[in-house]
């Protein structure tokens, strides 16, 4: 049985070699003209979508000699994101709109366009497509090369799987980068995991910098990292098996997957939403323990006609402009994140939290429904 088992694996590894030169040909063709790259990744990149870019620049940098900028549209806030591109010398900077005219080819990784959560142009044709997202339903964009693989866990696996079938030699720093990016998406194989996953954590786990890592992910943080969790936890309400918290002056982005992930761990709660105020506009994260419950699903419920969003089934995320009766706004947003999400079941404070509750302001409807009870 170990036998038939070790050949079934070679023989997967051998489909999975002869797909990804393929895919690897096309990707160096669409590259390969003259002009400038650039990859252009989310506005706020995480560590799949750094380390992705940093393989894709590896891969095209060792087949065409060419150089690959890689750029995104808003911030890269969490302390282990940053410390990532610092420690694993990962050269990506803020672009806008307008920078992108420079370039011959632009490659979306980890992002798709029209998915309002990147600067690409959406009349633009892309040079490839690169993800491991859900596409939409009524797929608008154009891309000269797209490879698009949702039942991945992780786009650096993807990534990944170019490298090895094209034969480029990984240095130290990409191996743990991309590594790093399996890890953090699928949390240590526990999330969407595939057999391509478990075999591409493996492979890269014996290659990985352990000190490194050990460094990006105990990076320090401000001391308003601290005010924005509690701010999170004061707002903490339940609804059946979903926990949902608000940050409503919230300084960084990437605090709101944080939370999300964070409230996950509540005893008993099948799903968590975080959202929050940043620069006028609500930010959305959504995790949930098993596929059954279609997140990327639930969200564009809660986001249709004011916002946009999507992701997978076990975590999504999403963009909400603030119009001019931003109270109003936070109010139909909270009712839908509860009708969605929590089953209309009614929400009850987590920390029993009143209006006078340290001056950080409930969601609207949370604070009618305090009065109400006092």
């Amino acid at each position: 049985m170990g036998e038939r088992k070790q050949k079934g694996a070679a023989k997967k590894k051998e489909e999975v070699l002869r797909y990804g030169s393929k895919k690897v040909e096309q990707l160096l063709g669409v590259c390969g003209g003259p002009g400038r790259i650039c990859v252009l990744l989310q506005d706020n990149p995480d560590p799949d979508a750094l380390a992705s870019a940093a393989g894709l620049r590896e891969l095209v940098h060792a087949h065409l000699k060419k150089r690959v900028h890689i750029g995104y549209g808003g911030m890269c806030g969490r302390a282990e994101n940053r410390a990532m591109m610092d420690v694993l010398h990962i050269d990506a900077h803020r672009m806008k709109e307008s920078d992108l005219a420079d370039y011959a080819v632009i490659g979306l990784v980890d992002t798709q366009p029209d998915s309002g959560n990147n600067i690409y142009p959406a009349k633009r044709e892309a040079g490839f497509v690169i993800d491991h997202h859900l596409l939409p339903k009524r797929k608008r964009w154009k891309a000269r090369f797209a490879d698009v693989r949702p039942e991945y866990g992780a786009t650096s696996t993807i990534v990944y799987e170019y490298l090895v079938a094209s034969g480029v030699k990984l240095s130290d720093n990409l191996a743990t980068a991309l590594f790093y990016g399996i890890q953090s998406d699928t949390q240590d194989l526990g999330r969407e995991a595939t057999p391509a996953g478990a075999r591409a954590y493996g492979e890269l786990f014996n290659r990985a910098d352990k000190k490194k890592l050990s460094r990006i992910r105990r990076a320090p943080v401000p001391a308003e990292y601290f005010q924005m969790l509690q701010d999170s936890l004061r707002t903490c309400v339940v609804a059946g098996s979903c926990v949902i918290s608000f940050i409503p002056d919230c300084h960084n982005i990437d605090m709101i997957a944080e939370v999300a992930d964070l409230l996950m761990r509540l005893e008993g709660m099948r799903s968590a939403v975080c959202y929050g105020v940043l620069d006028g506009e609500v930010h959305m994260s959504a995790r949930a323990a098993d596929a059954r419950s279609n997140m990327a699903k639930k969200l564009k419920q809660v986001v249709a006609g004011i916002g946009t969003g999507g992701g997978h089934r076990v975590m999504a995320g999403g963009q909400i402009p603030l119009t001019d009766q931003p109270e109003r706004r936070l109010n139909l947003l909270h009712q839908r994140v509860v009708r969605y999400f929590g089953g209309e079941q009614e929400p009850e404070p987590l920390t029993h939290a009143t209006e006078d509750n340290g001056g950080v302001p409930l969601p609207p409807t949370l604070v009618e429904e305090t009065k109400k009870d006092g």
